[in-house]
C-alpha cells in the first residue's frame, strides 16, 4: 500500500465523494474537504498532492495554489475546471499549478495526470543537507545558458524565464521567426524540468503528409494499412516520461489538429489499427514561425487547440532586434569556425562591422553563423574583409541603406512622400491607397487637403474610384 497523501478541494459533495473514492481505491489516504479554508488548515509538510477545484464560494483554488506555493513549493497542486473557466486555468499553471483538468474528465486521466505529478515531483529542499547531484544540475544549467550566446536584456530575461516555466508539466508554445534558435530554447526547457534525464524526441510537423505523420506521432500496429508489416512505436510513445518537440505546429492539418487535440486532452494516445489506449506523461512543446494567434483567426489552427498549447508562451525575438548582439555573435561564431578550421587570430573589418549591423538578417542567426563560417572557409587573411564576410543580400541590402532618401528630413515630410508614392501606386484610388496604408479614407482625405495640389493625385475633390 503507498503512503502518498492527497488532500482534495472540491465543493461538490457528490463529485468530492467520487474522486475520493476512486482515489483510496488506487491506495492513496486523501483528505476531503469543501472549502480552501478548510483544507489550508490541514495541508502540511506530509501532503503530497493536492487536487482542488478552481470556482468555489470563498477562497478559490488559484488563492490555494499561492498559498501552497508560498508554504510549501515542493507540493504538486492540480487544478480542475469547468470548460468556461479554461482561462483561469491557464493563468494558474504559468503561477505554478502543476496541471489543470477540464470537466468532465474521466477517471483514467486523473490517474494519469497525479501519476505524473509525483513521477517529476522535486523532493523538499534542505539547507542542512548537501546534494552533489543537485550541485551538478546547477552547474549543467550554467553551461546550458552559456551555450545560448547573448548579451540582450531581452534574451537575458527570456533564458530566466525559460528556467522558470521548466519545472511544470505546462504546454509551451514558442513562436519566432526562422533561424531565431526556437528548437534550441525547447531543448533547454527540457534540460532545465526534472525530465533533463529521460528522453528528448522531435518531429517535423511541416515534413510529412497527414499519413505519415500520424503514424510517426501515434505508431501503428502490424496490418493497420498496407506496408504496416510489424508494429510501430510512435514518436508520443517513445518520448512518454520525457519531452516531445512538435516543430513547426503551424503546418499541421486541421484533421491533424482535431487528433492532437485528443491526445492533450486525454493524455493517451491509439496506435493506427489499435484499440488499447496507451496512457501518456510527457511535456509537449510546439514551435511556429507564424503569428499563430492571427493564423488561428483565419481559420488555419483550432482555437481549442491554440489555447491548448499556449499555457506558456515564448516569443524568440529576431536577430534585428537584439541591439549589440549582431556584432557580438558575430565574433564568437568566428572564434568557434577559427578553432574548428585551424585559422588564428581572427578580426571583423571595421567596414564590415557596420554593415553586419545595418542588415535586417531575415534568416537571423542561422544567416549570421553560415555567414561568419563561410568568411572563414574563402578567406586567407586575418581581417575579415568585406568580399570574405558579406554575401551578395547583404552587399546590396547594405548599398540601398547607404543611399537612404529620407535622410535628414521631418517626420510630416517623409509621411507626405509615403502618401503621394503610395496613391501614385494606386493610380490615384483613395480607397485602395488608405487601405494599403493602414488609415481610414477619411484621415487620407485630410492628410491631402494640407498638402498643396501640383501633383494631379493630390486633387482632394477626386476620389480616383
Amino acid at each position: 500500500m503507498t503512503e502518498k497523501n492527497i488532500t482534495l478541494v472540491e465543493d461538490d459533495g457528490t463529485l468530492r465523494l467520487a474522486i475520493r473514492s476512486f482515489l483510496e481505491r488506487l491506495d492513496y489516504s486523501v483528505q476531503a474537504f469543501e472549502s480552501v479554508e478548510e483544507a489550508t488548515k490541514h495541508i502540511n509538510p506530509s501532503t503530497d498532492l493536492i487536487l482542488s477545484d478552481i470556482m468555489m464560494a470563498g477562497l478559490s483554488g488559484f488563492d490555494l495554489l499561492k498559498f501552497t506555493i508560498k508554504k510549501y513549493p515542493h507540493i504538486p497542486v492540480i487544478l480542475m475546471t469547468a470548460f468556461g473557466s479554461i482561462e483561469k486555468a491557464v493563468e494558474a499553471m504559468k503561477v505554478g499549478a502543476y496541471d489543470f483538468l477540464v470537466k468532465p474528465f474521466s477517471l483514467s486521466v486523473l490517474e494519469t495526470s497525479i501519476n505524473a505529478a509525483f513521477l517529476d515531483r522535486k523532493p523538499p529542499f534542505s539547507k542542512d543537507l548537501e546534494n552533489p547531484s543537485q550541485e551538478a544540475h546547477v552547474a549543467s544549467h550554467i553551461r546550458i545558458s552559456e551555450r545560448f550566446l547573448t548579451n540582450n536584456p531581452r534574451m537575458l530575461e527570456m533564458i530566466e524565464n525559460t528556467k522558470k516555466i521548466a519545472t511544470s508539466k505546462a504546454t509551451v508554445l514558442i513562436q519566432g521567426e526562422s533561424g531565431t534558435g526556437k528548437e534550441f530554447v525547447a531543448h533547454m526547457i527540457h534540460e532545465f524540468s526534472p525530465r533533463k534525464d529521460r528522453i528528448f524526441v522531435a518531429i517535423n510537423c511541416a515534413a510529412m503528409p497527414d499519413t505519415l505523420l500520424e503514424s510517426e506521432l501515434f505508431g501503428h500496429e502490424k496490418g493497420a494499412f498496407t506496408g504496416a508489416v510489424a508494429r510501430q512505436v510512435g514518436k508520443f510513445e517513445l518520448s512518454n516520461n520525457g519531452t516531445i518537440l512538435l516543430d513547426e505546429i503551424s503546418e499541421m492539418s486541421l484533421a491533424m489538429q482535431t487528433k492532437l487535440l485528443r491526445v492533450l486532452q486525454e493524455c493517451e494516445i491509439y496506435r493506427v489499427g489499435g484499440i488499447k489506449p496507451i496512457p501518456l506523461n510527457l511535456r509537449v512543446i510546439a514551435t511556429t514561425n507564424r503569428d499563430l494567434y492571427e493564423y488561428m483567426k483565419t481559420g488555419h489552427f483550432r482555437e481549442d487547440l491554440f489555447y491548448r498549447l499556449n499555457v506558456i508562451p515564448i516569443i524568440v525575438p529576431p536577430l534585428r532586434e537584439r541591439g549589440e548582439d549582431t556584432l557580438f555573435l558575430s565574433q564568437k561564431f568566428l572564434d568557434e569556425f577559427a578553432t574548428l578550421h585551424a585559422r588564428k587570430n581572427l578580426k571583423i573589418d571595421e567596414n564590415i562591422k557596420k554593415k553586419i549591423s545595418s542588415y535586417a538578417w531575415p534568416g537571423n542567426v542561422r544567416e549570421l553563423r553560415n555567414t561568419m563560417e563561410r568568411a572563414i572557409l574563402v578567406g586567407d587573411f586575418n581581417v575579415i574583409d568585406e568580399n570574405q564576410a558579406l554575401s551578395n543580400n547583404i552587399q546590396e541590402a547594405s548599398s540601398q541603406k547607404s543611399t537612404f532618401p529620407f535622410t535628414n528630413m521631418t517626420l510630416g515630410a517623409i509621411e507626405k512622400i509615403v502618401i503621394i508614392q503610395t496613391l501614385q501606386e494606386c493610380n490615384g484610388n483613395k480607397t485602395k491607397t488608405a487601405s494599403k496604408l493602414g488609415i481610414s479614407l477619411r484621415t487620407l482625405r485630410n492628410k491631402l487637403k494640407s498638402y498643396d495640389s501640383a501633383s494631379p493625385y493630390l486633387d482632394a475633390e477626386t476620389d480616383g474610384l
